[in-house]
């Protein structure tokens, strides 16, 4: 049985199996999206503003599309149909960041009318948002930029990111490639520096992912959390 799941992971390659990672990331996205309280989808506003149904049936149907992409993913990577799965992870990560996108419109607009009392709560939705922010980010650099899937071939594709390894030879470096820690990390510098840091984006969808989410943080991280702390001042 051992020897079984050795070959069965190995036969995968070393990117599909870190593909893996990848949907363990879309999974925690998905956790921290239902945890946040001032939701467009999920959320109990209806315990802060009149008139906002709790938990209707829009959140069950969002919830189980959220489920049946997480276990197309895991199916597609159990019988090694690599070029689906890349074409899966696409589409859950564009349904996870379509839910970020309503959740920060719901937070925004929630912000006016909420109470003192429940500013705690909104900059706790500010954090969820922000770690959710980072994982989808990343998600999509790892995405766009070759190699992405070692056994789908895009020698021809020009790299999306300038990394400092690619910028010229490193010892110790010669073969390096990224892998989706290294977006991770780029997608964490972006959302704190609100800009490039070590890496720079060369092409334009890459450029214009870096503007989104910098544009997220900075509606998110000052936007939002300044006004609940602003809130929190004022009413102390």
């Amino acid at each position: 049985m051992k020897g079984f799941m050795k070959t069965f992971v190995a036969n995968r390659g070393q990117s599909l199996s870190m593909v893996v990672l990848v949907v363990l990331v879309l999974l925690i996205v998905g956790v921290l999206q239902g945890s946040i309280s001032y939701s467009a989808t999920f959320g109990a506003l209806d315990n802060f503003i009149p008139g906002i149904k709790e938990d209707g049936p829009a959140a069950d149907i969002w919830l189980g599309l959220q489920a049946i992409l997480l276990l197309i993913l895991l199916l597609f990577w159990i019988l090694n149909r690599k070029r689906l799965l890349f074409k899966a992870i696409i589409i859950a990560t564009g349904v996870f960041t379509f839910s970020l996108f309503l959740n920060l419109a719901a937070l925004l607009d929630v912000l006016v009318n909420v109470s003192t009392q429940a500013t705690e709560t909104l900059l706790l939705d500010v954090f969820l948002m922000a770690i959710s922010n980072i994982l989808l980010f990343s998600i999509w650099y790892w995405l766009i930029d070759p190699p992405g899937l070692d056994e789908i071939p895009r020698d021809n594709e020009p790299c999306d990111f300038l990394f400092p390894q690619r910028g010229g030879v490193i010892a110790g470096h010669e073969s390096w490639v990224p892998r989706y820690t290294d977006y991770l990390y780029l997608a964490f510098t972006t959302s704190f520096a609100f800009s490039p840091t070590d890496t720079l984006p060369l092409t334009r969808r890459a450029k214009m992912l870096m503007l989104l989410q910098s544009a997220m943080s900075i509606i998110t991280l000052t936007g939002i959390a300044g006004g609940a702390i602003g809130k929190l001042a004022g009413g102390s």
